[in-house]
């Protein structure tokens, strides 16, 4: 499998973290179980149900500032024993 970044062969699976930006608010995501990522690049490829669970972990702490009034949180959240998928 190619890097859809920069087109280099992708290495094994690992984990990855990821930094989510949205009106002000930061989540940073650690941990997150990988299919493969790029030994040049850095770049994580992930399983779509994987990806579509982190989204929906992130998506409400976004909405939260829309309704509170204490400044905009900087979030991590951390998996601490990520398992590798098997694909």
């Amino acid at each position: 499998m190619n890097c859809s970044v920069c087109g280099n062969e992708v290495g094994e699976q690992s984990v990855a973290t990821q930094v989510f930006r949205r009106h002000g608010v930061i989540v940073t995501v650690t941990g997150i179980p990988t299919v493969a990522v790029c030994p040049f690049c850095g770049n994580a490829v992930l399983d779509w149900e994987v990806a579509q669970q982190i989204e929906d972990l992130v998506q409400p702490l976004f909405h939260w500032s829309e309704t509170h009034t204490l400044p905009k949180p900087v979030i991590t959240v951390t998996f601490p024993e990520a398992q590798l998928l098997t694909v």
